[in-house]
């Protein structure tokens, strides 16, 4: 890392935050899967982003950076994410080995469980589904694990990640507590198709 690098540069500044659920700031800019965590938050980052499927040791990592920091656990927002199995999602993702059959809720559980402790935190600031199970039922099965978790204190909010529109479309008729965001990944030449609709779901 360098201050040549723009994304340093921009940390010179404040970074704006949004509400995605109530009293739920969210800043815009996170930092993801990498093992420099206490450098960004010592540089003012004050978003950090990991997952299940990215192993303990990135989790870990992120955890000991929040808990060295020297900031109160209210001035950092953890994001982590948890698989929806059997998904053909992640048929060529190197993290997930595990997701070629169903999950039960009770696993999913665990691994938010893990998750935590992993991180050595009671709670997440946001709570993601990492991808689309390959059934709507498996889905929605996902869903009811992560608005039972955010009722329990374990999340203060949920959303889903790498949903198309479909997708979306396919789980809002059959939840209590609607996704706060849709984390989606994108690259200049990185996708083919069109596979995200810019739409409000609010």
């Amino acid at each position: 890392f360098s201050m040549d690098n723009p994304m340093m540069l921009a940390l010179a500044k404040p970074v704006p935050s949004v509400e995605i659920a109530p009293s739920v700031l969210m800043p815009m800019l996170s930092f993801g899967i990498t093992m420099q965590h206490s450098l960004f938050l010592a540089l003012g980052g004050r978003g950090l982003d990991t997952a299940f499927d990215y192993g303990d040791k990135y989790q870990a990592e992120l955890g000991r950076a929040v808990a060295t920091s020297g900031l109160p656990r209210s001035a950092v927002f953890v994001t982590t994410k948890v698989p929806c199995c059997a998904s053909s999602f992640v048929k060529d993702d190197v993290y997930s080995n595990h997701c070629h059959a169903r999950r039960s809720p009770e696993e999913t559980a665990a691994d938010v469980a893990h998750d935590l402790s992993v991180l050595g935190m009671p709670f997440v600031d946001l709570l993601l589904m990492h991808w689309p199970c390959d059934s709507t039922a498996d889905t929605v099965a996902t869903w009811r694990v992560l608005e039972r978790l955010a009722l329990d204190g374990r999340a203060r909010a949920i959303g889903v990640s790498n949903f198309n529109a479909s997708a979306i479309e396919s789980l809002l008729p059959h939840v209590k507590v609607r996704p706060a965001v849709n984390q989606c990944g994108f690259s200049v030449a990185g996708h083919s198709g069109i596979r995200y609709r810019n739409q409000t779901w609010g």
